[in-house]
């Protein structure tokens, strides 16, 4: 079962958070939740920037949705200042891409990036298959097959794309292309017909209920050390389950 934690703070810093070799999920949204990702040419900058990027920082991706004005991403680090310089440059350098292609001016991604922890590659899969659905929920498509700007094909069609790390659990699927493709198809259909509500996005801890009360501990006692000291501030929290 998918469990997510949000405590109740306005801002905490990633490096509490994130580790080395942590598995994630990253989104953020356009400046004032403009729609700057919803042209085209828009999301095939942003694909090549981390195209680009990737292997110089280490940063494995093994999907993608791209929204009209915020992207998913879900993946695996190697070294978390890696993995901040990573979006660091690929989010700067589409912000100076699409302001010059625009003749604008001004922020393009609002404030930082989101990056939930993900407890393990079972996990994973399901946040992917999740994230799989983001277009169908906005009402753009009614099926994921019909979106360009996401990972589906790859995995339920074989699809090549050159962005794309395959899960392990993805591969753990089937022995062979085939059967992982139509294990994949079935995990998104049934998420199609029984669908349900799981906020990924705004939280920052993803997995099990134990573990994710044990990453929870463990933030805390380090955000008290760090900014309380031997004052031990209690931090509100609230459990999101899967309805």
């Amino acid at each position: 079962m998918l469990f997510a934690y949000q405590i109740g703070m306005p801002y905490l810093p990633r490096y509490l958070i994130i580790s080395d070799g942590n598995t994630f999920h990253v989104t953020w949204q356009c400046h004032n939740k403009n729609w700057l990702l919803q042209w085209g040419w828009a999301k095939q900058i942003y694909y090549d920037l981390l195209l680009k990027y990737k292997d110089k920082y280490h940063v494995e991706i093994h999907s993608y949705c791209f929204m009209d004005n915020h992207p998913h991403l879900t993946g695996c680090l190697k070294n978390k200042e890696e993995f901040s310089a990573f979006f660091r440059i690929v989010n700067g350098l589409f912000a100076r891409t699409v302001n010059k292609k625009m003749g604008r001016r001004g922020q393009i991604v609002m404030d930082r990036f989101k990056s939930p922890v993900i407890e393990d590659d079972k996990h994973l899969l399901t946040a992917m298959t999740y994230g799989d659905l983001n277009p169908c929920r906005a009402k753009k498509i009614s099926h994921p097959k019909e979106y360009k700007w996401s990972s589906y094909t790859y995995y339920a069609y074989g699809r090549e794309d050159p962005l794309i790390t395959p899960a392990p659990s993805y591969l753990a699927l089937g022995d062979t292309p085939r059967e992982r493709q139509q294990t994949y198809i079935g995990m998104v259909e049934e998420l199609l017909v029984a669908p349900r509500k799981i906020n990924i996005s705004n939280t920052y801890f993803i997995g099990n209920p134990d573990w994710v009360i044990r990453k929870y501990r463990e933030f805390k006692e380090k955000l008290l050390i760090i900014i309380f000291g031997a004052n031990q501030v209690a931090l509100p929290v609230k459990i999101i389950e899967p309805t």
